[in-house]
């Protein structure tokens, strides 16, 4: 009996002497291919010069004076506005504070409980109102000039963006 396992600790050892042989020579896997271009070509091309990639036209906002001149492809979408109110819920609500339904079917908004000294930005305010949609959808992805909020052109589709302005007129428009 003895000799059955120092036989099986043997095979034991010599098997994973040749899987750890090949682990080890297969470890810097991601090294293939740092620093060079690979000589067929066919794995990374160099850019074509004057040209776009396919689709990103669509979604290019150049600055925040081109998106203050979009217009609403979605407006009054009532699937778009649902996807708004969660994103909003999820992304907007902690700095912004939250579209309140009462039982009475009246709409109030709760400010955020943001740390003292910064107050929130209620967007029912008249101010945001007379704002155009494409003024609110460049302060979504470029961030706003005179207070703290950050860009998140880079979080959200064009799409998503468009998604949260449907539900901020919406809740603006509820909003006595």
């Amino acid at each position: 009996m003895r000799y059955n396992v120092t036989m099986f600790q043997a095979i034991c050892a010599v098997a994973a002497s040749v899987v750890l042989t090949q682990v080890a020579w297969a470890l810097p896997f991601n090294q293939d291919m740092v620093g060079s271009q690979p000589v067929t070509g066919r794995i990374m091309r160099p850019k074509e010069q004057n040209s776009v990639p396919f689709g990103s036209v669509d979604t290019r906002i150049g600055s925040r004076q081109e998106a203050e001149k979009l217009e609403n492809p979605l407006k009054g979408d009532a699937l778009s506005t649902a996807n708004g109110e969660k994103l909003f819920g999820a992304h907007c609500a902690t700095c912004h504070g939250l579209w309140i339904k009462g039982e009475s079917g009246a709409t109030t908004w709760q400010p955020s409980s943001l740390p003292v000294g910064m107050p929130s930005m209620n967007l029912a305010m008249q101010l945001y109102k007379d704002r155009t949609d494409g003024y609110i959808f460049g302060t979504i992805h470029y961030g706003s000039y005179s207070t703290l909020m950050p860009a998140y052109g880079w979080k959200f589709s064009i799409e998503e963006h468009w998604d949260m302005v449907n539900y901020i007129r919406k809740m603006q428009s509820e909003i006595k």
